[in-house]
């Protein structure tokens, strides 16, 4: 009987130690079956010429040489030992409430071929770059940079063109247009004033007639910069059309944009423009209203202008209902 038993013991121990091979065979077998896919991944990595990071859903594994050198960083381990989540590396370019890039896990979040724009610095720069998401297994993900700062650069550069003046270099209508309505929504939500100045060059006509279009244009470019040279940074001045400019004066109730319109016209009427010519402005002012679209507002600094022009010129006027 104690012979059984201690066969029937023998059997028993000889299948758990079995089970036990199988299950260790395989832990290696799962083991190296994932060394050699990360080594496969950090293969494929090295030779994208974009910045690639293999990461788990927390923690980097490994960057390409090309993340290296944007970083600055001679090997994966060093890099590592300053920024184990790759979240680390940038700042997603979006409103706070739209951002995707939060929490340890965000990877698993980020939908493939879904463009998130981020920041990162390398070589003391800040760059723009597109940031992807690829899912490889169920803790494997590649996440790859694709620079766009020159991209960006170019449509900055374009858009600014576009927004300008070509004759004088400050903004044009229809950018003016765009910082009102702006200003508007903002005035609405903080109860903060602002008022508009437009101002028109008087005899304008006269001058081109007598000395030609060039002084007139020199005249133009000359009354862009003195005004610019009074207004604060944060006004907002515009070439409206022909001889005629706004101004956006932010923060300022009507009174105080009457003040400034004085020191603009006191500005331009004591300045030598080009043939010693002696040139004055009208000027017409208005503060922005609760109930008033962008049509109100100007129309009313506009009628305020020409009851400038009507009652002498080179003077300042108040709307008057």
């Amino acid at each position: 009987m104690s012979g059984e038993f201690a066969l029937m013991n023998l059997d028993i121990f000889a299948v758990v130690l079995v089970i036990f091979l199988a299950v260790l065979a395989l832990y290696f077998a799962m083991k190296c079956r994932s060394d050699f896919s990360d080594k496969k991944l950090e293969e494929y990595i090295s030779l994208n010429e974009n910045i690639v990071v293999l990461t788990t859903k927390e923690k980097i594994i490994s960057i390409n040489k090309a993340g290296l050198d944007f970083f600055d960083y001679k090997t994966i381990k060093s890099l590592k030992e300053h920024h184990q989540y790759i979240s680390k590396l940038f700042t997603e370019v979006s409103p706070k409430e739209e951002r995707l890039v939060y929490g340890i896990d965000w990877v698993t979040k980020i939908h493939k071929k879904q463009n998130i724009k981020v920041e990162m610095i390398g070589d003391g720069l800040k760059q723009t770059f597109f940031m992807q998401v690829k899912k490889v297994n169920n803790n494997r993900y590649l996440v790859s940079f694709y620079n766009i700062s020159i991209v960006m650069a170019q449509i900055s550069n374009i858009t600014k063109v576009a927004e300008k003046d070509e004759l004088t270099k400050i903004y044009n209508r229809s950018k003016f247009n765009s910082i009102l309505s702006s200003s508007m929504r903002k005035s609405l939500v903080s109860n903060e004033p602002f008022s508009l100045i437009m101002l028109d060059v008087d005899h304008f006509k006269k001058i081109n007639d007598t000395y030609g279009h060039d002084i007139g244009d020199s005249v133009l470019k000359d009354m862009a910069s003195i005004i610019k040279g009074e207004l604060r940074d944060k006004d907002n001045f515009a070439r409206w059309g022909g001889e005629e400019f706004v101004v956006l004066a932010e923060s300022l109730a009507e009174k105080e944009a009457f003040d400034l319109a004085e020191r603009l016209r006191k500005a331009i009427e004591e300045y030598k423009f080009d043939r010693n010519l002696n040139v004055t402005c009208s000027f017409g002012v208005t503060q922005f209203r609760p109930n008033d679209t962008e049509h109100s507002v100007l129309k009313r600094a506009d009628e305020a202008l020409y009851v400038s022009k009507n009652n002498g010129r080179n003077q300042v006027r108040i709307f008057k209902d």
